[in-house]
């Protein structure tokens, strides 16, 4: 019986050494990695939001206290894939304040799904296919003889302008402007630009 207790305790002395040999130390598990590996990437911040460029449009703009409005609408449009994408994409951000006060009471009625249509829209002309950075978008301007067109997901086009102050500012299609007040904010797969207004085309028809 003696050697039979002992040759159990061998067992399970020699098992516990060869498990703690095989279990990862602290910190090598998959989530682990996948976070250093976004922890990797550069962190501006934005308004107290700190964006990473490891990130993608949708995972920064979900960590921002500015834009739970624009989330809303990116969810109701069912474009969190396309801010997901690959892409590159540019992105004209507006802040929260921004939108309540130009669109109003209009945006409980385009958030509504009857109107989704329209509000898919409206978010996309905000998205410029392709890497705009402020040095682009001034020399477009520039080559343009003062005036660059920018063609948006929607299928329509922006202007972008220089003002006297120097600010690049956009020209939407019912006449509306908005000032570019931040560029250059790296995204995985492309870049955000805060602007000071929303941008609103024209309604299309279905």
């Amino acid at each position: 019986m003696k050697k039979v207790a002992l040759l159990y305790f061998l067992f399970f002395v020699s098992t516990a050494c060869a498990v703690a040999q095989v279990t990862p130390p602290r910190g090598s598990s998959f989530q682990d990695s996948v976070r250093s590996q976004i922890d990797k990437g550069k962190v501006t911040m934005v308004n107290g939001t700190a964006m990473n460029t490891a990130k993608d449009f949708f995972e920064n703009l979900t960590a921002s206290t500015d834009h739970a409005k624009l989330l809303d609408i990116i969810r109701a449009a069912s474009m969190v894939g396309t801010l997901k994408s690959r892409g590159p994409l540019t992105m004209f951000v507006p802040a929260d304040t921004a939108i309540s006060r130009k669109l109003g009471m209009r945006l409980d009625t385009l958030l509504k799904p009857t109107h989704k249509y329209e509000l898919i829209n409206v978010l996309s002309y905000h998205i410029v296919p392709g890497h705009y950075d402020a040095k682009e978008l001034t020399k477009m301007i520039k080559d343009g003889k003062g005036e660059a067109q920018l063609l948006t997901l929607s299928g329509s086009k922006l202007l972008a302008r220089i003002d006297g102050n120097r600010n690049i500012t956009l020209y939407d299609e019912t006449g509306g402007q908005s000032v570019v007040s931040r560029f250059n904010i790296e995204q995985s797969n492309g870049l955000m630009h805060l602007v000071t207004q929303p941008l609103i085309p024209k309604t299309k028809a279905l």
